[in-house]
């Protein structure tokens, strides 16, 4: 659709100054709206503030999803993933860490960055002081520094303050060589003053910020005792609310609970047990496998105890476990897993983002390896953790996916059509879809949500989508958030279900007559039935199954290309075998098929019936786009070869797109060749390396074809495309 509109735009500026008079934002493709969770999704982040869930992908990008539906995309400049992500709690701030470790500030408002901070050495550690913004980075040398978040100017600001090393780690600093931090986090109810930095090799520090000084050291052993096998920390959080127990995950599938004084302790001291030895351990059955712990999570209940999440995942196995912690004593461990599917990449609690009515409901939001979002109800959890307690046999908790709205099966092809694009946009309609749209992280079974049919009058347009499993949706795209009409699924004449994947699509709106085309060679005519009403999309109207007519004809190859005219009699279908069929719209018979040979293997890559006029003679004509780039014209009545010698380029390369261009018959003739050439009827051919344009006069009269214009591409084109038809009511997908 791009390049069509772009040398649409560019021959209507002819009379201003040429393509010079072109805009850039004539020809600036770019993201209006983006529904559900981006594709590669890895990381997440959530402000409970302000009910906001970022979702960060592989490839720079950052979904934002908040309360009644409202959703944004952030797009890096750079498609760089993030590897940390935290927001400033009610400010409207968005931090991350790209791979490439800059911080970026991101103003979810505005849904722009902010601000791009450099930092010279690798970030291994990150996080924000809620309410003061401080923001704490450890490095890959063992240092913290520390930045200040400026809200006004949303940046950040350098501050001298930093712990080196040496002071943190003390005087067996690992020969003088820096370890990782691997966590860094204020301790809670002392959150301004004591900072506990985690190494990479296990060792702990509770660091006095006023003072500038190490208050108290732990977990030497793990690393420096021999018979032990090495470990490096993977994963950290608090286990308890007030700051004397930190749990910590290995990549050998250990997990510990230490032991931390807490600020109404003695200095110095964390209880009567050895510093250097753990609390406890846990024997969950990870270092059985040794399976890494990717993350911790803590989360209070009673006061007495609290619930503890455990996410472990490698190459070869994976596991998600939730236990009871009680803090005043070791009882039995109370546990239960999680039935998930595949890996978790991913946790977080969110509330007030599932359903209006249970506003303090907490839902689990578990981010799997395949990008997708599972939901689980943590009262639950909580629930069947503590039934695991009595006799009472408990409940598993339910779950549920974020889905996209689009049906169970992926689309394949899509039209988008619209019956009026100069009506005003009715507002109050457009807030009464949105209204019913389900809430993308609630816990309830979402279904299929559909479009009232007594508002059809009010539809401007329309979505029609073709899906893997050989069904055919129709969408009301009046806003952004799209709703289903109603559905088709295909069938076979014995009145089996057809689940050939659908490969083409064409809509005659003036006839309502729907043409489709499947990897199984079926082509189906489905003819609507219209009522008096002046709204042409009234035909989606009635009872599915009873406002329209089908009819079908089985050909040799999968379908490719499908088109047809508006009100003609007959439409064009090309095949993956190189065939071209012209079928009657009435009975669905063949009226004639041309086989057509392609300089390699490849089928039909596009069809198009035009009218053209030289000298006073007119002639129907049917333009053939094969998947090589080669280019044939037939007669449209009799399927005659006009060009003995199509039109192809030097070498076969793979055409996305061929489109007939007509310039504007008001154009004033220009007096040189290359204006004359322009008036003309052009041929407009994409390939993946090149885009050219030939003329169409040229390609029936003679044997040689010049190209009028030709641009190459250093880089292999995207395999999808799309076309604008000059009637302005058909956009392809």
């Amino acid at each position: 659709m791009f390049v069509k509109k772009l040398v649409e735009k560019a021959s209507k500026k002819q009379h201003s100054g040429g393509i010079g008079g072109l805009r850039a934002e004539d020809v600036s493709p770019r993201l209006a709206f983006h529904y559900g969770v981006p594709a590669d999704a890895a990381l997440l982040a959530y402000d409970p503030l302000l009910h906001v869930l970022a979702v960060a992908t592989r490839n720079g990008q950052i979904k934002l999803l908040g309360r009644d539906n409202t959703q944004a995309l952030l797009q890096s400049p750079s498609p760089i993933p993030s590897k940390f992500m935290q927001f400033a709690d009610g400010q409207g701030v968005l931090l991350s860490v790209n791979t490439q470790n800059q911080i970026e500030v991101w103003d979810i408002d505005t849904k722009r960055l902010c601000y791009l901070h450099p930092f010279e050495k690798q970030i291994t550690a990150f996080t924000v002081l809620q309410k003061s913004f401080y923001i704490y980075a450890g490095d890959s040398f063992g240092n913290v520094s520390l930045f200040k978040l400026d809200l006004g100017q949303r940046c950040l600001v350098d501050l001298p303050y930093c712990i080196p090393f040496a002071e943190s780690y003390g005087s067996t600093a690992n020969g003088g060589n820096g370890v990782d931090v691997a966590f860094v986090s204020p301790q809670p109810l002392a959150e301004s003053n004591r900072l506990l930095i985690i190494f990479r090799d296990g060792v702990m520090t509770l660091w006095d910020i006023k003072a500038s000084r190490v208050v108290f050291v732990s977990g030497r052993t793990t690393q420096q005792q021999s018979h032990q096998e090495e470990k490096n920390v993977t994963s950290s959080c608090w286990a308890c609310s007030k700051g004397s127990k930190v749990a910590i995950g290995y990549d050998s599938g250990d997990i510990y609970l230490w032991a931390i004084p807490d600020i109404f302790s003695a200095e110095n001291s964390s209880s009567s047990s050895n510093p250097n030895l753990p609390l406890q351990r846990l024997n969950l059955g990870y270092k059985l496998d040794k399976v890494p712990i990717i993350s911790l999570r803590w989360v209070p209940s009673d006061g007495k105890s609290g619930r503890l999440y455990i996410n472990g995942f490698s190459e070869h196995a994976y596991l998600y476990q939730v236990l009871i912690l009680n803090e005043e004593s070791e009882s039995r461990i109370v546990k239960m897993v999680l039935p998930i599917t595949e890996a978790c990449q991913g946790m977080e609690f969110v509330t007030g983002l599932s359903d209006p009515n249970k506003q303090r409901q907490t839902v689990l939001v578990l981010l799997l390896k395949s990008g997708q979002i599972c939901l689980y109800d943590d009262s639950e959890i909580e629930r069947y953790l503590l039934q695991s307690q009595s006799r009472s046999p408990p409940t598993l908790p339910s779950h549920s996916f974020v889905k996209q709205p689009y049906g169970d099966s992926g689309i394949n092809v899509a039209k988008f059509y619209t019956s009026d694009r100069t009506a005003t946009a009715n507002e109050d309609y457009f807030s009464t879809l949105a209204s019913k749209y389900p809430w993308l992280l609630s816990m309830k079974d979402k279904g299929q949500i559909s479009a009232s049919l007594s508002n059809i009058h009010k539809t401007r347009n329309l979505y029609i989508t073709g899906h893997m499993d050989g069904t055919i949706s129709f969408w009301d795209a009046s806003c952004p958030l799209l709703l289903q009409i109603f559905m088709i699924k295909q069938q076979h004449e014995d009145n089996t279900s057809s689940r050939a994947r659908i490969t083409s699509l064409q809509f005659d709106m003036s006839s309502s007559i729907l043409i489709s085309g499947d990897q199984g060679g079926t082509v189906r005519v489905i003819t609507f039935k219209k009522d008096s009403s002046d709204n042409i999309l009234s035909i989606l109207q009635g009872k599915q199954g009873d406002n329209y007519d089908a009819r079908s004809i089985k050909l040799k190859g999968a379908v490719t290309s499908t088109s047809m005219i508006s009100n003609s009699k007959h439409f064009a279908v090309g095949t993956e075998k190189g065939i071209v069929s012209v079928i009657k719209v009435d009975d669905a018979t063949i009226l004639y098929q041309k086989q057509l040979e392609c300089r390699v293997s490849g089928g039909i890559a596009s069809l198009q019936f035009e009218l053209y006029s030289h000298n006073g003679y007119d002639k129907d004509l049917l333009i053939v786009g094969m998947e090589d780039s080669s280019i044939c014209i037939l007669e449209e009545e009799t399927g005659k070869l006009l060009n003995a010698n199509p039109v192809q380029t030097n070498r076969p390369t793979r055409a996305l797109l061929l489109q007939t261009l007509e310039l504007s018959p008001n154009e004033a003739p220009g007096s040189d060749n290359h204006d004359t050439a322009l008036r003309e009827s052009l041929l407009l051919l994409c390939t993946e390396d090149a885009i050219r344009l030939f003329s169409l006069s040229h390609a029936i009269q003679v044997f040689v074809f010049p190209v009028i214009s030709e641009v190459l591409f250093l880089c292999e084109c995207c395999c999808s495309y799309g076309a604008f038809l000059c009637a302005g009511n058909e956009e392809d997908n």
